[in-house]
């Protein structure tokens, strides 16, 4: 009895979503999602629901640029990158607390001690700074430079103010991850991190970043991805969209080679979701560095 109110809402929303994007140019129908989002009285979902809608034509158009709009205006997923949410290991999600349970047996495989041989960590894509956190207190002790950036200003801005609120050693920068060589300029680390980043940006772009990262690390690279829930990633020929958020599954194991790094440990279950997330872990080394 219920089925035909809902389906004229639905067609109803539908009819005036594609209105809009029809009568209003994304130029102008950008700044509005911004606007929406703002607008504190509106429940959560709807304002991410509306935000989301008026510009999806943008992803059709240009993927980066579309999620990097988001990230960049603390839209729509980003939205849930908050302190209290995502702060402390209580509130990671189950595939990065599977990620950091084997990273110390990893890096202990290459002959690095995590608990003395990390001097420096940076993480490509770091939010407000909570892995690097956690990495800062649990992981990497020794370590005495402990860096990330993000695009996302709003959530580095409220990292930094609680960082430094715990006199924490973390630095985070405000940059777009793909002008990392200017933000980095001539300086290596010894360990880097790109958690679950590389799902927004197309293969050439992935590719490029992955190369960019390697040259900037000293002893080890971490990669966790989006995995093929059909096929081990290994064997893709070419990068897979997955329609449901406009993101991409790579073949990452192919970009570290190819960028001369070696590939020292890999972790694939694609058929498996945990926490709403998928398992495809990577660990890499530059072509300079030889395993004990």
């Amino acid at each position: 009895m219920q089925t035909e109110p809902q389906a004229r809402g639905t067609g109803w929303k539908s009819r005036l979503k594609h209105t809009v994007r029809r009568l209003i140019p994304l130029s102008l129908r950008k700044p509005l999602a911004v606007l929406i989002n703002h607008q504190r009285w509106l429940d959560a979902d709807k304002r991410a629901w509306w935000a989301r809608q008026l510009i999806a034509d943008f992803a059709e158009r240009d993927r980066n640029a579309y999620h990097k709009f988001l990230w960049r205006h603390h839209l729509d997923y980003a939205e849930t990158y908050e302190i209290a949410q995502r702060f402390g290991y209580e509130n990671f999600n189950e595939t990065r607390k599977l990620f950091f349970q084997e990273l110390p047996s990893r890096l202990r495989d290459i002959g690095v001690d995590p608990a003395r041989d990390i001097d420096s960590v940076f993480e490509v894509g770091c939010s407000s700074g909570y892995l690097l956190r956690y990495m800062e207190t649990n992981v990497f002790p020794a370590a005495t430079c402990i860096q990330g950036n993000d695009i996302d200003a709003y959530a580095v801005d409220s990292g930094n103010r609680l960082l430094r609120e715990l006199g924490s050693r973390v630095e985070i920068f405000h940059a777009d991850m793909e002008q990392l060589d200017e933000l980095l300029r001539d300086r290596q680390y010894d360990f880097m991190l790109a958690a679950g980043v590389l799902l927004y940006l197309d293969q050439p772009s992935s590719a490029r970043l992955v190369k960019l990262m390697l040259a900037h690390t000293r002893k080890m690279l971490a990669i966790t991805a989006l995995a093929h829930p059909e096929m081990d990633n290994a064997e893709l020929r070419h990068s897979v969209p997955r329609e449901r958020d406009q993101t991409w599954i790579h073949n990452v194991d192919t970009m570290i080679t190819t960028a001369g790094g070696r590939l020292v440990a890999r972790r694939w279950e694609g058929g498996k979701v945990v926490d709403g997330n998928t398992i495809y872990f990577l660990y890499a080394i530059p072509p300079s560095v030889s395993i004990h």
